[in-house]
């Protein structure tokens, strides 16, 4: 028998049908706002041109550390947390300090000409790619819709949801033939649904799953599991071998001094991308250097240093990780759109506009299908089938809070539905509601 016709399959594609309902606009929702993250980098190397970047220049650039001084004495009262230095010949460098009025989450990146130690200007900066204001916008508006965790429910709904819509979709789309019509009406809206469907699975499934890593709740779970399969990796250790009797806080001046070498010791351990440099939170600790993720870079090497002998103290290769954790980076750069650049963020666009059809379509066949009913075939489901959907609501209602609640939520009113429609009319049972339409089962 063909699933589709089975009482598990029948509820699959009703399942679809109220996801497609109650739950695409989240998802369209976080389609039209990834639009918008998608194309933001561009936006932002436009709108932040002067600070990002100087003209090339054949003199030498300025030593690191006296343009870490010019921006520590731009901003004196603000500890310096992280320098970037430039990386190519139009670069500028960013030295990150922590400004109070911006919080825990954000640093202020100071822009320095690397040719003169001028300090060009200073911006907000955020996360490991340096987001400044206008990508961050758009990085807070598809992630909460600027409205904190409670907005960051709708994310999280549309980001649990869609590797099921997208699977569920698929086993309708299978079960069907698909004979030839035009691309008008509802067979044609059909059609450009289902195939726009399968042909983004692969994106629309990887997107749910980096997207779920991200959200408050089930983010947490999936967290929590990583760490007890021992999954993620522990940061570079940055103690010092050597560390003093009584450990102080490293003056100004002496972050600044040890700037320089901690970057040719670091380039000196093989680290050949754009670095991140972190000052030690204490003269008991040395300095972490990072490469950056940046556009066709797939991978981040760290190692530890100890600035005053200028000597590799401890190093974090990223082929050494588990592989959870190099997923879990792969995955966060795709779906940010910095892994593979330009062509990448126009992939993503594509695939946001595509997404946004796709939902179309899917209303516009509901709206046609007027007077509405419920779709398909209503075989009850045996004892064997409710087992099944019982352990499947258990186990990914835990994983994913907000899908397992919504599920039920569906299916109980479904089983509602259809026991109002059996008893109406017992044959229902048994026969496919659309049965005047001819079939398009599988026989």
């Amino acid at each position: 028998m063909n699933f589709i016709n089975t009482g598990l399959g029948a509820l699959t594609k009703r399942l679809h049908f109220y996801a497609g309902l109650f739950i695409a606009p989240f998802i369209l929702v976080a389609a039209i706002s990834g639009a918008g993250y998608a194309v933001a980098p561009q936006i932002e190397n436009f709108v932040y041109r002067d600070l990002l970047h100087v003209s090339a220049n054949d003199a030498p650039p300025q030593p690191l550390s006296d343009q870490v001084r010019a921006a520590q004495a731009a901003y004196p009262d603000y500890p310096v947390e992280q320098v970037w230095p430039a990386d190519s010949a139009t670069d500028t460098t960013r030295v990150l300090v922590a400004d109070p009025a911006l919080g825990e989450s954000r640093l202020l990146a100071v822009f320095v000409n690397p040719y003169n130690s001028h300090v060009l200007g200073a911006q907000p900066s955020y996360s490991g790619v340096g987001e400044l204001p206008v990508r961050y916008w758009f990085s807070q508006l598809h992630k909460s819709l600027h409205l904190g965790d409670i907005g960051a429910l709708y994310s999280e709904l549309a980001a649990s949801w869609m590797w099921f819509v997208a699977l569920g979709g698929l086993a309708i789309w299978l079960c069907y033939r698909r004979p030839r019509t035009t691309w008008f009406g509802r067979r044609g809206l059909m059609r450009l649904h289902g195939s726009l469907g399968t042909w983004l699975l692969v994106v629309l499934l990887g997107l749910s799953a980096t997207g779920i890593t991200w959200s408050n709740v089930a983010g947490a779970n999936v967290a929590t599991t990583i760490s007890a399969l021992r999954g993620s990796a522990d940061p570079v250790d940055t103690a010092l071998p050597h560390p003093p009797v009584v450990a102080g806080q490293w003056f100004d001046a002496e972050i600044a001094d040890q700037a320089d070498g901690v970057w040719r010791t670091a380039r000196d351990a093989g680290l050949t991308g754009p670095l991140r440099l972190f000052p030690g939170e204490d003269t008991a600790h040395g300095w972490q250097a990072a490469e950056r993720w940046v556009p066709w870079r797939l991978a981040s090497d760290a190692v530890a240093i100890d600035p005053t002998a200028q000597a590799v103290t401890a190093s974090l290769p990223f082929s050494d990780l588990p592989l959870f954790s190099q997923l879990t980076s792969w995955g966060t750069y795709l779906h940010m759109g910095i892994m593979f650049g330009l062509p990448l963020q126009i992939l993503l666009l594509a695939s946001a506009v595509a997404i946004a059809v796709m939902i179309g379509a899917g209303y516009a066949m509901w709206f046609k299908r007027r007077p509405t009913r419920i779709p398909g075939r209503h075989p009850r489901l045996s004892w064997g089938e409710w087992s099944i959907v019982g352990l499947f609501v258990a186990t990914a209602g835990t994983f994913l809070p907000l899908f397992g609640a919504t599920l039920v939520l569906f299916i109980a009113v479904d089983q509602w539905k259809m026991k109002s429609r059996w008893r109406g009319n017992p044959a229902a049972s048994a026969l496919p509601s659309d049965q005047k339409e001819g079939s398009l089962v599988k026989s």
